[in-house]
């Protein structure tokens, strides 16, 4: 069994301590520009022991995860062998699946008109009960020839 992030676990560990000593030392002199330093490099200590602790626990965690997933072949072919690979690793998705229909973004209105602007980049403009939809901006202003920035 293998111990993931100890190391890194302690080392936070002791820089946590060694940060909460600083500033019980410096609390004695809290009132000089030297007690004032060891509380608040004692309180960045501290913070940063807690940091790396926590960074330890999820290298710990990462671990095991990543002794879970199956490993993969060491392969030594060439990069050709790989390219010939990296399609079959895909997942594969179902033809069942229907793309989904564009969200609307935002709404804008200008000179009786109005600008509906969809989350795939298209644009459709209402007019008088009429509406024509553009797949992009730069449609929309070749068509109408106004902008072009």
């Amino acid at each position: 069994m293998r111990r993931y992030g100890l190391g890194v676990i302690f080392l936070g560990l002791a820089l946590a301590l060694s940060g909460a000593y600083g500033m019980w030392s410096g609390w004695d002199y809290i009132q000089l520009e030297r007690g004032w330093s060891l509380f608040i490099g004692g309180a960045t200590a501290v913070s940063g022991g807690v940091v790396t602790i926590a960074l330890g626990r999820a290298i710990g965690v990462l671990g095991r995860i990543a002794d879970g997933v199956p490993a993969t072949q060491a392969s030594t072919a060439a990069d050709s062998d790989k390219e010939e690979q990296a399609p079959q690793l895909q997942p594969r998705v179902p033809a069942t699946t229907s793309p989904k229909p564009p969200v609307e973004v935002d709404r804008y209105i200008a000179s009786g008109s109005v600008y509906v602007m969809f989350s795939d980049g298209s644009i459709e403009v209402q007019t008088d009960g009429a509406a024509r939809r553009y797949p992009s901006l730069a449609a929309l202003r070749a068509d109408t020839g106004v902008g072009g920035g």
